[in-house]
């Protein structure tokens, strides 16, 4: 089967216009986010289940589905001060709408939500994408109150019963990034009723993000991420820039760091960094709660001459370094099934960019000396070259039913001559062949 050309009418995803209550919601969701990617590659480890635990809703109304859709909007903030108190109230049948839609938003999933007085059980069933036997990750959640904030007190996932101190850990660390932004103030859970009140400050979504960042790591990040915008600041346009030179130019300021400095760490670092950057995202002390730097739009970045290359290259490098290739592999691999059902298409040059840029997170953290020799050889410049593959030829803007017929099944070898093709390619880069 012929490769064919990128699609010539592909454009670069714009970066999301922002308001304060889509702050919130994103906020409130990418929790739940993040619940959803950890389930989707653990489910996969397991065996997924061949049916789902919450069943297709088919007693939603158009008029539901119009609600849950206008929420936000109907919600919004207008006029609020920093540091206001606002409470949403929302029936269990409303809180089941509202996660269907942000589950819907994400990708083939649904979800139920039961309240009790001091207790709630959440049921989501995500679909992967496309595989012939139907398999869905289940997840089943059960908290209770616990003071201001509640705790999840069961967790299963795909039938398998997750252990007690791994939820715990995960509970813990999601509660005190939430704890630390100052976000959320009270959630009560009554009989058919939750009441959420929360403090609405800027740059809740970066506060919470940085609150996953581990303590010791936060110095590093906070660090590039000056060195970052000090660069920046001497543009005097607001035009693209090349990740290819933001890579160079942070690289080689690790390198100048003392000889004592653990060069992985800092490349780690610099990756955080940058995944942060080109997704349009700060990096942020949760712990500072004054802090509230100058808001500033973050320039385009590109490879290949692409802002959604960029962005994949480095959520995958970042994802890699904080679990490991598979988890990096998997994510990118779910988001282009679910842009293909119904999205902008499934592309193999963003699985280029992906898998590009988990090599390249292995080859900078994987040991100290191929760390320090790749700040050594950004001393004296990068070019995307040097790490990404062309991508000419990579068939792109693929839906699913064309995805379906020419890449599953019998002829799935086809998907894997293609990724082949591209790991070919990769390996053909300057940085792969000398480190």
């Amino acid at each position: 089967m012929s490769t064919g050309s990128p699609n010539p009418c592909r454009r670069s995803r714009p970066l999301e216009r922002v308001t304060p209550l889509f702050r919130l919601i994103k906020a409130l969701s990418w929790l739940s986010i993040v619940s959803v990617i950890l389930a989707l590659a653990l489910g996969a480890l397991f065996l997924p289940d061949s049916r789902p635990i919450v069943e297709q809703d088919r007693a939603i109304t158009a008029a539901e589905r119009a609600w849950a859709r206008h929420w936000v909007a109907a919600n919004r903030p207008r006029g609020r001060q920093p540091g206001e108190l606002m409470t949403i109230g929302l029936s269990e049948r409303e809180a089941t709408l509202l996660a269907n839609e942000l589950l819907g938003r994400f990708g083939q999933g649904r979800a139920a939500v039961r309240l009790d007085a001091g207790r709630a059980t959440i049921d989501a069933s995500l679909a992967l994408p496309w595989n012939p036997r139907g398999s869905f990750v289940n997840l089943e959640l059960g908290l209770v109150a616990n003071g201001s904030l509640p705790k999840i007190e069961t967790a299963r996932l795909g039938g398998v019963p997750l252990p007690g101190t791994l939820v715990q850990a995960l509970a813990e660390r999601a509660l005190a990034a939430v704890v630390n932004s100052q976000l959320l103030q009270q959630v009560d859970l009554e009989d058919d009723r939750m009441r959420i009140v929360y403090e609405w400050r800027p740059h809740l979504l970066e506060r919470i993000g940085s609150g996953f960042v581990a303590d010791a790591d936060l110095p590093n990040l906070l660090r590039y991420q000056n060195d970052l915008t000090k660069m920046l600041a001497d543009r005097t346009r607001r035009g693209p820039v090349q990740l290819a030179d933001l890579l160079a130019h942070l690289l080689s300021r690790a390198g100048a760091q003392p000889a004592d400095a653990d060069p992985i760490a800092e490349n780690r670092a610099i990756f955080m960094v940058l995944a942060a950057y080109v997704n349009g995202r700060t990096i942020r002390d949760p712990a500072d709660a004054t802090a509230s730097p100058k808001a500033s739009r973050p320039h385009p970045v590109l490879l290949r001459g692409r802002q959604d290359l960029s962005q994949h290259f480095m959520t995958s490098a970042a994802l890699a370094i904080q679990g490991d290739d598979t988890l990096s592999g998997m994510v990118g691999w779910y988001k282009e099934m679910s842009d293909a059902n119904g999205g902008s298409g499934f592309s193999f040059a963003d699985m280029a960019a992906n898998r590009a840029g988990i090599r390249l997170a292995r080859l900078a953290t994987g040991n100290r000396e191929d760390a320090r020799r790749l700040q050594r050889i950004a001393r004296q410049g990068l070019a995307e070259d040097d790490f990404m593959p062309a991508i000419d030829g990579l068939p792109e803007g693929i839906d699913q039913q064309t995805f379906a017929a020419n890449f599953s099944g019998t002829s799935q070898a086809d998907y894997q001559r293609i990724i082949a093709h591209i790991d070919r390619r990769i390996d053909a880069r300057r940085l792969f062949r000398e480190l």
